[in-house]
């Protein structure tokens, strides 16, 4: 497992912004799909709905292909519409340095149960080792 840096994981962010930029549309897409589809007056199984569930399913697939790379890099993908987690070693602690879509760089940081909402500022990115592990 590969733990990061602040600087290590700022030096994604462009590659990030430019993957989820192009995601994103698509997340929006089968979420709109979704509703249709899944939602509590689904229509009958017509031509235009195998239609849709062929498109959900393609989009769903363009998706996986450009997440995937990242995920193969060590990051974790915890919303496909843009956060990322980067491991970390706070002291020794492991920990979750944190981005966000939008964002310019990896400012934040939490714990490994605390999730988005427990999100904190780095106050100092020396706190953050890069450590490597087979």
């Amino acid at each position: 497992m590969r733990f990061f840096s602040v600087e290590e994981a700022s030096r994604l962010v462009p590659l990030l912004t430019k993957t989820f930029g192009r995601v994103r549309p698509w997340v929006e897409r089968v979420q709109k799909l979704a509703e249709v589809l899944d939602g509590p007056e689904a229509p009958p199984d017509t031509l235009e709905v195998r239609s849709f569930r062929e498109e959900r399913d393609e989009l769903l697939e363009r998706i996986r292909g450009e997440l995937g790379p990242l995920q193969e890099m060590g990051l974790e993908i915890k919303g496909a519409d843009g956060l990322v987690d980067f491991h970390a070693r706070r002291g020794e602690e492991p920990v979750y340095l944190c981005w966000r879509y939008g964002e310019n760089a990896v400012a934040h940081w939490h714990d490994l149960k605390a999730g988005f909402s427990g999100r904190r500022p780095i106050d100092s990115p020396d706190d953050f080792e890069p450590t490597y592990l087979s």
